[in-house]
């Protein structure tokens, strides 16, 4: 079941990729005087809908990006501080949790299989990184280099456990975009508003 929804998302993100980029290329054919902002405007979906189905793939396991990559993080929610000043980031839209110093330097971030779901970070009195997933009650420890230590189910409520900060994380604000699906689909349907709108504008051909 899990193979084919994740089929059928790269099939669909394929075909919104492919129309988007049709139009790009079509409007870039055209003479008409408004044909770089219409075109502008489907260049707005393209990313939009790309920053979504990339953070929606991360998230699946079908694609998983190397430790050294800093996903975009932004506003997230559930943060927890180490006391040696260490952050643990959970970013659930894209499946990962990063850690950053205590200055807010990138140190290193990787996948959780959480199933797509939310999931919550914390830290053991050793520095061992727990993390807990909403679908399937996963109790995953990880070393702060990233090893897997162990794999568990747990037996209490995952409304109970413990929440951790709301922070704001030093990212470019080019990059903001693909830090939250809403972002992401908000600057897709900015570009759907801009192409309508241009279409019901276009003069009509004399008759």
């Amino acid at each position: 079941m899990h193979n084919s929804f994740g089929l059928f998302l790269v099939l669909f993100a394929a075909v919104w990729l492919f129309l988007a980029t049709r139009g790009i290329a079509k409007e870039l054919k055209t003479s008409q005087q408004a044909k770089w902002i219409k075109g502008t405007m489907y260049l707005l979906i393209l990313i939009g809908a790309a920053g979504f189905f990339a953070a929606a793939f991360s998230a699946m396991g079908i694609i998983r990006l190397p430790t050294s990559y800093e996903w975009p993080a932004g506003y997230v929610s559930g943060v927890v501080t180490a006391a040696d000043g260490k952050h643990i980031v959970p970013l659930m839209p894209s499946g990962r949790f990063q850690i950053y110093d205590p200055k807010w330097h990138f140190i290193r971030g990787w996948n959780v299989n959480a199933g797509g779901g939310n999931f919550k970070v914390g830290l053991s009195p050793d520095g061992v990184i727990e993390v807990f997933t909403a679908r399937g009650e996963h109790h995953y420890s990880f070393t702060q280099g990233g090893q897997l230590i162990s794999s568990e189910t747990f037996s209490e409520p995952y409304s109970s456990l413990p929440e951790g900060e709301s922070v704001v994380v030093p990212t470019s604000p080019l990059l903001w975009i693909f830090s939250s699906p809403f972002l992401s689909w908000g600057l897709a349907l900015f570009g759907f508003v801009g192409v309508a709108l241009l279409k019901k504008l276009r003069p009509k051909p004399p008759a």
